[in-house]
């Protein structure tokens, strides 16, 4: 770029004086071109970026409702698990109090005929020793 007061060539090869205006709106034309540039190429970017960001966005909210469908899955499978595992506890729950009812007549009848067995014991060893009246 000339200075002030810089000659300049032009087409048919004779030199004119810039004035201090002209060039001025020279560099800014220069300056407006190279600001256009840049804004170009930062409007390309900006576009590619939201592109971009699209896509991620897409592939977030494919990855959500795979693993929202898997939880889903798991969610039910676990919950049936848990119901089967329920189940089973209520049935040994139930085997056990029958089981401890069972012991305890058991341990009844063992109790009533330990006491017939001590009776007839001591009746049988006290009965041959008897005096008659």
């Amino acid at each position: 770029m000339e200075t002030p007061g810089q000659k300049r060539n032009t087409r048919g090869g004779t030199t004119t004086v810039l004035s201090p205006n002209r060039i001025t709106r020279l560099q800014e034309k220069e300056d407006l071109s190279n600001l256009n540039d840049r804004l170009a190429v930062y409007i390309d970017k900006v576009r590619s970026l939201e592109v971009e960001n699209a896509g991620l966005r897409m592939r977030i909210t494919e990855s959500e409702t795979e693993i929202s469908r898997e939880l889903s899955g798991m969610k039910a499978a676990y919950e049936t698990e848990l119901a089967d595992a329920r189940k089973t506890l209520d049935s040994v729950a139930k085997e056990r109090a029958r089981l401890q009812l069972e012991l305890s007549k058991v341990r009844e009848d063992y109790k009533e005929l330990k006491a017939r067995y001590v009776c007839r014991s001591w009746f049988t060893r006290h009965a041959g020793h008897s005096k008659p009246i």
